[in-house]
């Protein structure tokens, strides 16, 4: 029996196109996750600094979620008049300009 070759063609952009496809909140939270566990590994940093970076990196970690708070509606007064500040005190005294 023959040995058969088989040719199979793979894209090199799968991996890019299957994580543009997950939702943006799991992919945040996968980074933030790999970031904790990379700052934990890293020997080059002190511990007060792996503890500084573990922390914030935790926060952020704690704080992504799926869905987006929605912004407070802020209406505009349009009915009050705005009046002009008040100078109190000396005018000031302008420069003149003069040519060279």
């Amino acid at each position: 029996m023959q040995a058969a070759k088989k040719l199979v063609l793979v894209d090199e952009f799968d991996r890019e196109y299957k994580r543009l496809q997950k939702p943006a909140d799991a992919v945040a939270k996968t980074n933030s996750s790999l970031h904790l566990s990379n700052t934990l590994r890293n020997q080059s940093l002190s511990d007060d600094q792996k503890v500084r970076q573990y922390v914030a990196a935790l926060q952020k970690y704690i704080n992504t979620r799926a869905e987006v708070p929605e912004e407070p509606i802020v209406k505009t007064n349009t009915t009050s008049e705005v009046t002009p500040p008040v100078r109190r005190g000396r005018p000031k005294r302008r420069q003149r300009w003069t040519p060279y």
